[in-house]
């Protein structure tokens, strides 16, 4: 059964529109991910739904790749594979040392998680954030300040962790099948 209906660009009512227009712009996308489609037939939703992603992702301090890796392996750890589909190929976008193979490496338990250094502590942060945001410890918030990270960032990171477990939710609930651009890594 078919858990979702897409509203097509051509399909959508003006308000609807308006959010898959600010969408491609913002993005640089010639065209809308299934995700918002499935969303479009609620213009509220459907801007609700991009408004909480853009601001989360393309405001704040924290540069894009490192909050897309969160996205990535955060939606790989709770099984989510549109959104970890769809954040690996924006990682490999914007990070062009890291391959597919890389990527698909950081999730298997026997390598080690060679993850570059860039990503490692607030990758492991995420980690725990996911596991039980209920056991995270005065340590673990001062190990990231250690490496760089400002109060303000980690709060940062925390609305990253938590819009990917929406989304992770949303797409995985329906099933939504992935973009064709998307490569599934789950």
């Amino acid at each position: 059964m078919k858990r979702y209906r897409l509203i097509p660009y051509d399909d959508a009512c003006a308000d609807t529109r308006v959010v898959y227009d600010d969408f491609m712009q913002v993005t640089g996308s010639t065209s809308v991910p299934i995700w918002l489609q499935s969303l479009g037939h609620t213009p509220s939703l459907t801007k609700a739904y991009w408004e909480r992603a853009k601001g989360t992702l393309f405001g704040g301090n924290l540069p894009l790749p490192l909050k897309e890796m969160i996205v990535f392996v955060v939606s790989a750890k709770n099984g989510a594979r549109y959104c970890s589909a769809c954040h690996a190929q924006n990682v490999l976008a914007l990070d062009k040392t890291l391959s597919f193979e890389d990527l698909q490496n950081f999730l298997s338990v026997e390598s080690g998680r060679s993850m570059p250094p860039y990503y490692q502590s607030a990758v492991a942060f995420a980690g725990k954030v996911i596991d039980n945001p209920n056991c995270l410890e005065d340590a673990d918030f001062e190990a990231l300040m250690d490496d760089g990270f400002s109060q303000e960032e980690i709060c940062e990171l925390i609305a990253v962790i938590d819009m990917t477990a929406m989304f992770n939710i949303y797409t995985s609930s329906l099933q939504l099948d992935l973009d064709p651009e998307y490569r599934a890594i789950l």
